[in-house]
C-alpha cells in the first residue's frame, strides 16, 4: 500500500480494451490497500500526474497497524466504504443509455466534489477517460448540452452555466428516452 504525502496521482483501470480514470488522489489519500486486504493481484494502475512523494507501507506493517490501532482499521473501512459508494454511483451512470445523460451525471458528480464551483476541473478528454467512452462521443454530448444552454466548453474544459437546468435536462433525456 502507498500513502500520498505530496502531489497527485490518478487511478486507471482497463476493461475490454478501454482505459478509464477511476479516481484522482492527493495528499493524505492512499492506494494499493485492496491487494493487501484480498491478497490478490493489483486491479488498477496508478499514474503520477503531479510530482508526488509516496510512502510505501509493506503488507506486514499495514496488518500490524490494523491490529494495533483501531483508528487505522476504521480509516481503512471508511475508505473502502467510500470506494463502494462511488462504484455504486458509477454503476448508475453506466446504466444510462444516453451518452448525454452519462456526461451530465459525471459532471454533476465532479461538481458535487468541487465544493460548489460551477466550473468543474474536468475536460472533455478526462470525461471520456472517466466514462470509458470515446472522446468524440463525449464531445458530441457536450455540443448537445451547449446547444440547450446548460454548459459551455472552453479549451476543452467544461463550464456549467446553470446547474438547475442541467438537472432538468437530465430528467428530460430520461423521460424522452434519449431523444
Amino acid at each position: 500500500m502507498y500513502v500520498i504525502r505530496a502531489g497527485k496521482v490518478r487511478v486507471i483501470k482497463e476493461s475490454h480494451g478501454r482505459q478509464r480514470v477511476v479516481t484522482n488522489l492527493g495528499p493524505g489519500d492512499f492506494f494499493g490497500e485492496m491487494a493487501v486486504v484480498t491478497g490478490g493481484p493489483r486491479s488498477a494502475t496508478v499514474e503520477v500526474v503531479e510530482e508526488a512523494e509516496l510512502l510505501k507501507v509493506p503488507t506486514e506493517k499495514l496488518q500490524e497497524m490494523i491490529l494495533g490501532a483501531g483508528e487505522v482499521a476504521i480509516r481503512l473501512i471508511r475508505h473502502l466504504a467510500e470506494r463502494l459508494e462511488k462504484a455504486n454511483r458509477f454503476i448508475d451512470v453506466l446504466l444510462e443509455d444516453d451518452v448525454s445523460a452519462r456526461v451530465i451525471l459525471e459532471v454533476q458528480d465532479v461538481l458535487e466534489h468541487a465544493g460548489g464551483s460551477s466550473a468543474p476541473d474536468i475536460t472533455d478528454t478526462e470525461l471520456a477517460l472517466k466514462l470509458g467512452i470515446q472522446a468524440n462521443e463525449v464531445r458530441r454530448a457536450l455540443r448537445r448540452l451547449t446547444r440547450v444552454g446548460v454548459v459551455e466548453v472552453s479549451s476543452g474544459f467544461v463550464l456549467v452555466k446553470d446547474r438547475e437546468r442541467l438537472a432538468e435536462f437530465l430528467e428530460f433525456i430520461r423521460n424522452s428516452g434519449g431523444v
